[in-house]
């Protein structure tokens, strides 16, 4: 199993480091430019087509290696959704944000209904279906948001899918851990051109291929360890407890658009409008360099995840005081980059 997995890793990889300068060509070729603005950091016309090199290195290699599994078929598929959709903007054909949520909801309807893979918190069908299918679009949106500096989120989804595999593995998930490695190889090599300064961007395709694939990794995992404290809280659905570790692992994304959304409401901003109030924006206003608030927000990476790995055979006490830390984390954030002036 360690050799087959080693190959599916190292077979993304190559792919990766191979088609990501075939698509910075093809970019410059066929108009996948992103200008400079003043809404953007980037000081240099830069192609677009990262998300298009990401895809075809996670489908390539897991056509090769989840060949026999049902549920890679449906991936692929609706993998290739999400990126020919980000690409019609990446193209510039500008796509309202109302109209790009709804196409999202609709690729996540499909991708349940068809692959069936879901969360399962509670006993209606419909509603974990409705829970899933808004999960799934959150995530897509979140990453999409996320994507404002050289290797955020390509090297973000790396490290997250690096703990995803460990936890897969920990739980006897084998098809689930070959695909983390499967995107954590793409990733990588993806990162080679990405990181700053960036030779080549992720785009709106590959943000939401890359937040579609932290969804369905989070959806899939499946963690035993956490019997007794679910049972210690009376909650016979185990998914309920075990879910809080794939949203820790997602934990950047996810307080970045609660952290963005909430703001803009507060300050009377568009909630659809481009800006320089990320998280990672405020973190670069106090004075780092664009590498240095990237290096920062992978090393927050990599305790969330370090946070989420200890909590799988955690007891009852255990487990509550790592959710602490993970709390106070966020609320110490949310606190220090508030202060930084950004309307």
């Amino acid at each position: 199993m360690m050799l087959n997995q080693s190959l599916a890793f190292i077979t993304a990889l190559f792919l990766s480091l191979l088609l990501t300068p075939v698509m910075i060509w093809c970019g410059g070729k066929f108009g996948f430019i992103d200008q400079p603005g003043k809404r953007k950091i980037h000081d240099r016309p830069t192609p677009l087509l990262g998300g298009a090199a990401v895809f075809l290195a996670i489908a390539l290699t897991s056509s090769i290696f989840l060949y026999f599994e049902r549920f890679n078929f449906w991936v692929i598929l609706f993998g290739l959704a999400f990126v020919m959709f980000g690409m019609i903007d990446d193209r510039g054909i500008n796509i309202r944000a109302r109209y790009k949520i709804w196409a999202h909801l609709l690729f996540s309807l499909l991708f349940v209904l068809s692959s069936g893979i879901q969360l399962h918190f509670f006993n209606t069908d419909w509603i974990n279906v409705l829970v899933s299918i808004g999960f799934m679009t959150f995530m897509t949106n979140s990453m999409n948001m996320l994507d404002g500096m050289d290797g955020l989120v390509s090297g973000v989804s790396a490290i997250a899918s690096f703990f995803f595999f460990l936890l897969a593995l920990n739980s006897g998930q084998a098809d689930l851990a070959l695909l983390s490695l499967i995107v954590l190889g793409s990733c990588l090599g993806f990162l080679r051109y990405n990181f700053n300064p960036a030779s080549i961007f992720l785009g709106e395709a590959g943000a939401t291929l890359l937040g579609y694939s932290m969804a369905i990794l989070a959806i899939k995992l499946n963690i035993i360890g956490l019997w007794d404290v679910a049972l210690s809280l009376h909650i016979t659905r185990l998914q309920l407890v075990t879910f809080i570790l794939p949203l820790i692992i997602l934990g950047i994304p996810i307080f970045d658009t609660y952290f963005v959304f909430t703001n803009r409401f507060l300050h009377h901003v568009k909630f659809s409008q481009p800006g320089k109030d990320h998280s990672h924006h405020r973190i670069h206003l106090m004075g780092l360099s664009q590498k240095g608030t990237v290096l920062t927000l992978y090393a927050v990476q990599f305790m969330l995840g370090s946070i989420a790995l200890a909590m799988v055979n955690a007891g009852i006490q255990q487990f509550f005081s790592l959710c602490a830390i993970a709390a106070v984390m966020a609320v110490f954030a949310w606190v220090f980059l508030t202060k930084v002036e950004v309307y």
